[in-house]
């Protein structure tokens, strides 16, 4: 199976952007996107349910199973998200792909110059031909950079509201 990998990377606090967010209320974000993805991705994810909780070996990570149910075609895909604080969250889906929420540290202001990268690695079934893998991967394009500045974007109301 073809595997194709993209990543999309935004600012978190762009210039006169307000409320600046901090890593911790980007890290209360990111566990509740876990949860409720549907919340972070509307244009994507129609729900998300939990399964399991627990703390996966040797690292010592938390970690959930959970079943999300997107959009496209009402699909339904099991994962398991593994928090890695304070860099990334990964998102392992059973198909073999595999998602990355990564938080880093620009070169300005330490806890304010920061940035979001979602990577992305997706597998296509045996036989998919190139003109389809090009759209497939032009669809995920666009969709990484809605996913990233909705998210962020998001954030930043919950921040607003008080509720990071």
């Amino acid at each position: 199976m073809p595997a194709n990998f993209l990543s999309y990377t935004a600012p978190i606090n762009p210039p006169s952007t307000t409320p600046t967010l901090t890593l911790s209320q980007i890290w209360t974000a990111l566990r509740l996107k876990i949860r409720s993805g549907e919340t972070f991705v509307p244009n994507a994810i129609k729900s998300t349910s939990v399964v399991r909780e627990y703390t996966s070996t040797p690292l010592s990570l938390p970690t959930i199973d959970r079943e999300v149910t997107f959009h496209e075609g009402n699909r339904v895909m099991k994962e398991t998200c593994v928090e890695y604080y304070p860099l990334k969250v990964e998102f392992l889906q059973t198909d073999g792909g595999r998602v990355m929420n990564i938080v880093s540290q620009g070169s300005g202001e330490q806890g304010v110059d920061l940035f979001m990268t979602y990577s992305f690695e997706w597998v296509l079934p045996e036989g998919v031909s190139a003109e389809e893998q090009e759209e497939k991967r032009k669809g995920q394009e666009k969709m990484a950079k809605v996913a990233v500045e909705s998210t962020i974007e998001i954030m930043r109301g919950m921040a607003r509201e008080g509720k990071l």
